[in-house]
């Protein structure tokens, strides 16, 4: 939990955020920094769940420009998001919504209601070089009264002159897929499946194990979308009146992304699991070479989704190369 102070301003953030996040070390030094009212210029908040990002933002940019209705729609913050198939923060016009050029306009103007100016990129990592670079100079020489937020998943795709001109954060944060009931029969399924291959096969386990391979990627599929559409239908009533079909389109594709994301992320943390429970039953002795297979495949997997590879095959390579590995216990 987080420490109380006597600073003038109330503890914002611990006392409206929920207790996952609110005893995060990150969270409290925004924290007090707020109450002090020595918030930086440029913040980068970089986790696994962009959601947790935005709701710390959404806290902070309602003290900052003391807003008692939604922070987003207050004339004084400027929202920038990834728009299009390919989710991209594009340079744009000045005339343009939801373009680089406009977000660098605003900033530079005088606040509506004459106080504090708040400028915040989602998926900051998706700037494109001309973006990136456009906005670089607003972030070197920020405008009196202004905060900029760059949230991201992917903190490294920034570019170093980008991150190092911020203040970094890291926020751990469970997610809602923890608690799904449906996750955590498929993750006491996949180890069941695991302690199949384990055991070797005979001919009375081989159809299950094949079955399995795609019985479980078929359920992470529907779990995946049951997750989205459940997120997406809970995020809409949230967004401004004048947000575009493109920037609908990339806002419901990144949701998705980021459960595939903390999803794939569990079934590391399964698997490891699992393993430690077969050292337990086999004299002490970790399979440490399939642990770390199993792991290197699973971040290819990873790795080839965010190139735009099918997600399906993604999933079906690991479970598919798990069988061989798993069998052979090394």
């Amino acid at each position: 939990m987080c420490a109380k102070n006597n600073f003038s301003k109330s503890s914002a953030l611990c006392n409206i955020l929920p207790d996952a996040m609110s005893s995060c070390r990150a969270v409290q030094v925004l924290d007090r920094s707020l109450s002090q009212d020595r918030l930086a210029h440029g913040i980068l908040l970089h986790g696994k769940s962009l959601s947790s990002l935005e709701k710390i933002v959404r806290v902070i940019t309602a003290q900052l420009l003391e807003s008692k209705g939604d922070p987003f729609e207050h004339p004084d913050c400027f929202i920038l998001r990834p728009s299009g198939k390919a989710r991209i923060i594009k340079v744009g016009k000045i005339d343009e919504t939801n373009s680089m050029r406009k977000l660098v306009v605003d900033m530079a103007k005088s606040s509506n209601q004459g106080g504090r100016k708040v400028g915040i990129l989602l998926d900051a990592d998706r700037m494109n070089p001309a973006s990136a670079n456009a906005f670089l100079k607003t972030l070197e020489e920020p405008p009196e009264g202004t905060t900029l937020f760059l949230l991201s998943t992917r903190p490294y795709d920034l570019l170093d002159t980008i991150r190092s001109r911020c203040l970094n954060f890291r926020i751990s944060a469970k997610v809602e897929s923890e608690q799904n009931p449906k996750w955590i029969k498929w993750v006491a399924d996949y180890r069941k499946w695991l302690g199949l291959l384990i055991n070797g096969a005979n001919k009375e386990s081989i159809p299950h194990i094949i079955m399995g391979v795609y019985g479980l990627n078929a359920r992470y599929q529907n779990i995946l979308k049951e997750m989205t559409e459940q997120g997406w239908e809970f995020q809409k009533k949230s967004l401004p009146q004048n947000t575009s079909a493109e920037e609908k389109d990339a806002m419901e594709a990144g949701l998705s992304k980021g459960y595939r994301k903390e999803l794939f992320r569990l079934i590391e943390c399964a698997t490891e699991q699992f393993a430690r429970d077969v050292e337990s039953l086999n004299n002490g002795q970790l399979p440490t070479n399939a642990l770390h297979r199993a792991t290197e495949i699973l971040e290819k997997s990873v790795g080839l989704m965010e190139i735009n590879f099918n997600q399906v095959a993604a999933l079906e390579l690991f479970l598919l190369s798990s069988l061989r590995l798993w069998s052979c216990k090394r």
